[in-house]
C-alpha cells in the first residue's frame, strides 16, 4: 500500500512540474506575440501617415506639424548612429515636430503622438517598441534586416 502513495505523490509532483513549464512557455511566447503585434502597429500607422503627409505636403506645400518639437536624442538616447531609428537623412538640428493629426483626414492610428522630420520626413513614433534587444521608434531604413528570430 506504501507504494501507490509514494508514486501517486511522485505523479503530483511531476504534473505541477510539467504545468508550470507549459504555464511559463505560454506567456513568454503571448508577451512575445503583443510586442510584435505593437511593433507591425506602429509600422502600419507610419506607413499610413507618410502616405496622407505626402498627400497633404503635395496639396498644401507644408507639413501638417503644431509648434510642438522635441529633440530626436530625447526619443533614441543611448543609441547614436548606429541604432536602426537613426535616419542619417535627417536635419542636423535634430528638431522633431509633433504631427498634427487634425489636418489629416480618415486616420485611425493604434497610437496618436507621433513626430515628423522636416528634412528627412522621417516619421517617429513617441514612444518606442522593443523588438529583442532593441528599441524602433519609426520603420528602419533596413526593416528588412530586423531581427525577429527572438520571436519565432
Amino acid at each position: 500500500m506504501k507504494n501507490q502513495k509514494g508514486i501517486t505523490l511522485m505523479i503530483l509532483i511531476s504534473t505541477v512540474v510539467i504545468m508550470t513549464i507549459i504555464t511559463g512557455t505560454i506567456a513568454y511566447r503571448s508577451i512575445a506575440s503583443t510586442r510584435m503585434r505593437s511593433y507591425y502597429n506602429m509600422c502600419a500607422d507610419i506607413e499610413l501617415l507618410d502616405e496622407k503627409i505626402a498627400l497633404y505636403y503635395l496639396e498644401n506645400k507644408a507639413l501638417p506639424i503644431s509648434t510642438q518639437t522635441k529633440q530626436i536624442s530625447e526619443l533614441i538616447s543611448n543609441y547614436g548612429e548606429s541604432n536602426p531609428n537613426y535616419n542619417p537623412n535627417n536635419s542636423e538640428d535634430g528638431i522633431l515636430y509633433q504631427i498634427d493629426l487634425s489636418k489629416l483626414k480618415n486616420l485611425s492610428l493604434k497610437t496618436t503622438e507621433y513626430y515628423i522630420d522636416k528634412t528627412s520626413h522621417t516619421i517617429y513614433c513617441s514612444r518606442g517598441k522593443k523588438v529583442a534587444d532593441d528599441y524602433y521608434f519609426t520603420v528602419p531604413l533596413d526593416y528588412e534586416n530586423v531581427d525577429l528570430s527572438f520571436y519565432q
